[in-house]
């Protein structure tokens, strides 16, 4: 890869893991488009490591209080932490029995085509819950909130299924205020993405730090930059990036206004099958 696909690629990334759009079905569209083959998921779940930071630096004072929270320093705190690590069981256990569906599903791209349409019906089915319905506040989350949105984040998030879209969804159809709903979900973002860099990036990361081979299902293709600065600059675009698309979509869930997005998905998954059937991807 040269520089300026790197780029694009952090970008794309950025722009798009926290607008309920799923990033990983345009990065996984871009890559296709671009490099003519979709890049192993290490190097997809690497650049994550840059929307983390962006959700860090973003929510620093709620990251504050939740670390507060479990060293017992404040209740609310605690309570919203237990809640974030109730959500994480479910996100972990379908997270890991669907890892290799979700890296097969890399090659076939109807898949994502299919399950942006589902993101668009869930969207559109939230945002009218939430026009209708006075829903409960982030301290009122309870824990079948939590694990209802944690399962569909562990099932999701790989698919083309949107992370951000379809935790804001089933928040919103467990009982939650769309701002409520937004909140949690980008707060659960953080162990998630974190895990996930963790666990996937680092089959890339590390032999390239200590200078060994490459595993064969990490291989990131080879071009004038090296892969360890490819990694570089895509988690620092990504994260620029993830800091403004945050910004964006937490302003748009203070009132039901996801249509949009809705609508934004269902052509984005309606284009992808096209381009997947007629042999153009």
């Amino acid at each position: 890869m040269n520089l300026l696909q790197v780029i694009l690629l952090g970008l794309v990334q950025g722009l798009t893991e926290f607008l309920p759009v799923s990033s990983t079905a345009h990065l996984t569209l871009t890559e296709n488009l671009m490099l003519g083959r979709s890049m192993p998921l290490a190097f997809d779940m690497l650049l994550h490591a840059g929307t983390l930071v962006a959700l860090i630096v973003y929510f620093r004072r709620e990251v504050a209080q939740v670390l507060a929270g479990c060293v017992g320093r404040d209740r609310s705190g605690g309570k919203l932490a237990l809640m974030l690590f109730v959500a994480m069981i479910p996100t972990g256990i379908l997270g890991m029995a669907t890892r290799g569906t979700k890296e097969l599903a890399k090659n076939h791209l109807w898949i994502f085509g299919l399950c942006l349409w589902f993101t668009a019906a869930i969207l559109f089915a939230a945002n009218r819950i939430a026009q209708t319905r006075k829903g409960r506040t982030v301290g009122e989350v309870t824990w079948k909130d939590a694990a209802w949105v944690g399962a569909i984040q562990g099932v999701g998030g790989g698919f083309g299924l949107s992370r951000s879209g379809s935790t804001i969804a089933m928040g919103v159809f467990s009982g939650l205020d769309l701002p409520a709903s937004a909140r949690f979900s980008f707060l659960l973002g953080i162990p998630t993405i974190l895990a996930a860099s963790i666990v996937e990036g680092g089959k890339l990361l590390k032999p390239l730090v200590l200078g060994r081979p490459v595993p064969p299902d990490a291989m990131i293709p080879s071009g004038g930059l090296h892969p360890l600065m490819a990694c570089a600059v895509g988690v620092a675009v990504s994260a620029v990036a993830g800091y403004g698309a945050i910004g964006l979509l937490d302003r748009f869930t203070r009132k039901p206004r996801l249509n949009g997005f809705a609508l934004y998905c269902l052509l984005a998954g309606t284009a992808m099958l096209v381009l997947n059937w007629t042999g153009r991807i």
